[in-house]
């Protein structure tokens, strides 16, 4: 299994947390291409530096992904 994507991949979000506590969310209002998701985090980054943010499949797209009807 391959972790690198495609820039045009679709179906990801930006997920964040902060540095220096337990607390994260994940933008799913919008659902971007790698790209832009990975372009995106980096933004928000830079306006906080107390976060950390970061690209990742939407968890219905992943779900979805990976389901082959005719094994089931």
């Amino acid at each position: 299994m391959s972790f690198v994507h495609r820039p045009d991949e679709p179906g990801f979000i930006v997920a964040c947390k902060k540095k220096y506590a337990f607390e994260t969310w994940r933008h799913e209002d919008e659902v971007l291409t790698y790209a832009e998701a990975k372009k995106k985090a980096e933004q928000l980054e830079a306006q906080d530096p107390a976060i950390t943010c970061w690209a990742e499949h939407k968890r219905d797209d992943l779900a979805n992904r990976f389901y082959v009807p005719e094994a089931h």
